[in-house]
């Protein structure tokens, strides 16, 4: 699967990453070997890093258990000067899951999180068009102009416990194949928008629900023809569509305290 991947430069090496908007942290791969696919992703020198302050940790990434240590480094895009940032450093196990490593875009965090890329470096909002030519806008100002826009929400943060505010969207309609999904009103289906995953994945409950759905009407496809509807501030409605997405059943320890519908979109 291909994935948004930008460029930047710590301690004047240069790095890659892929774009995440589900995830806070800027990170690199502690391997710096020319013969591994992994170097594409950057070659990591720690003589040329300083201490940040905090402790490594010990984390969990697609099914996989590793270290990340924490270091300090000058960061910059091309042609900027650099500004100096908390980073992690990715160990050999968790290098295993994703294939590699995240340019997180989440801003918000809970105080015992450690810094976000995005809260070290002042960026107020970010554009990311993945039409033809995908390009990342950073931007210190507001960029949304006109007033209708679709609303963000921090249930899963404020009420939910999640440790990070996840851009997150209530949906007003699910429609697969023709035939909308009906869902409890008193627990509204979350939408988070996240680049750094493949796809779609939703709860556990709507999947089985979706199966049982196909199974009833004959379907030919579990998630054929899909739409997600959003109410905008202005009242009007986005629609986002797919044919045939790569869909998965959510498994996340850390969404589990919402007992309604999660889906998670690319």
């Amino acid at each position: 699967l291909n994935a948004y991947v930008i460029h930047y430069y710590l301690f004047g090496e240069r790095f890659g990453a892929i774009i995440d908007t589900g995830s806070p942290f800027l990170t690199v791969p502690s391997t710096c070997s020319k013969w591994s696919y992994k170097y594409l992703w950057g070659c990591y020198k720690p003589e040329l890093t300083s201490g940040s302050g905090y402790v490594d940790t010990y984390v969990a990434l697609d099914n996989n258990l590793g270290t990340v240590a924490w270091r300090r480094a000058g960061f910059a895009f091309e042609r900027e000067p650099p500004q100096d940032l908390v980073f992690g450093v990715f160990g050999p196990d968790l290098l295993d899951g994703p294939g590699g490593v995240f340019f997180g875009l989440i801003k918000e965090t809970d105080r015992r999180i450690y810094p976000s890329f995005l809260g070290q470096t002042g960026y107020e909002a970010f554009c990311l068009d993945l039409r033809s030519g995908p390009q990342l806008v950073l931007s210190k100002t507001p960029m949304i102009r006109d007033g209708d826009f679709i609303p963000l929400i921090s249930d899963l943060n404020r009420r939910y416990k999640a440790s990070v505010v996840h851009y997150t969207a209530v949906a007003s309609l699910l429609i697969v194949n023709g035939s909308p999904i009906r869902w409890n009103e008193k627990k509204p289906t979350y939408v988070i928008f996240d680049s750094g995953c493949s796809g779609m994945s939703v709860s556990e409950g709507l999947f089985d629900d979706r199966y049982v759905q196909a199974r009833k009407n004959k379907e030919k496809s579990l998630w054929g023809e899909v739409a997600v509807a959003f109410e905008t501030r202005a009242g009007n409605e986005v629609r986002l569509t797919a044919t045939k997405p790569f869909t998965t059943s959510l498994d996340n320890k850390t969404l589990s305290r919402y007992r309604g519908n999660i889906v998670v979109l690319e």
